[in-house]
């Protein structure tokens, strides 16, 4: 996989983080250093975590499943973004609505946010020679400077742009799911 796509994945699963980040700005009410790092580490610490699972988890199947790769890379990634796409809009109608439920586990939204980097990892098991730790190394960093970023404009403006995230995130997955689809036929 070359860098540019990996980039690419890392912000896309990133996205997510990013939009409950926000919101974990948003409840902050005298951001420190220390609130950003926390929150940080803990969506970045899980988003290299799970990508590494579904790797290994994968591994298991992989001799089973390589001859239908690009089908499962390419579904995995279209139900992904789409379920972002899906999560930005519901997120939206809350916000409209005004009846969401802001009370939250950092531990168990690093958790939920980080579902849809263990099917990545599923699908990274079906690249041959793929260097799986500079993989999760990637998406770990990124994931922890776009959660940062997210605590402090949370803190600043998150009431502006917290649903818009998903969509980006979700179009972003979407988009490299249809890549791998046309790459296997070109």
């Amino acid at each position: 996989m070359d860098t540019i796509s990996l980039i690419l994945i890392s912000v896309g699963l990133a996205m997510d983080a990013f939009a409950v980040s926000l919101t974990e700005g948003l409840a902050i009410k005298k951001l420190r250093k220390r609130n950003i790092l926390k929150i940080a580490l803990v969506f970045g610490g899980f988003q290299a975590i799970m990508p590494y699972i579904g790797w290994r988890v994968g591994e298991v199947f992989v001799d089973k499943i390589s001859q239908y790769d690009y089908i499962i890379t390419t579904v995995l990634l279209l139900l992904i973004g789409g379920k972002m796409i899906y999560d930005g809009w519901k997120e939206e109608k809350c916000e409209v609505e005004g009846k969401c439920d802001m009370n939250s586990n950092l531990f168990i939204l690093g958790f939920a946010t980080s579902i849809d980097a263990l099917a990545i990892g599923f699908s990274f098991s079906l690249i041959p020679n793929i260097d799986i730790y500079y993989s999760i190394e990637m998406i770990g960093l990124i994931t922890f400077l776009i959660a940062s970023i997210g605590v402090y404009l949370g803190h600043k403006m998150g009431h502006l742009i917290s649903y818009k995230t998903e969509y980006l995130g979700g179009g972003i997955l979407v988009l490299m799911g249809l890549k791998s689809l046309v790459g296997h036929f070109i």
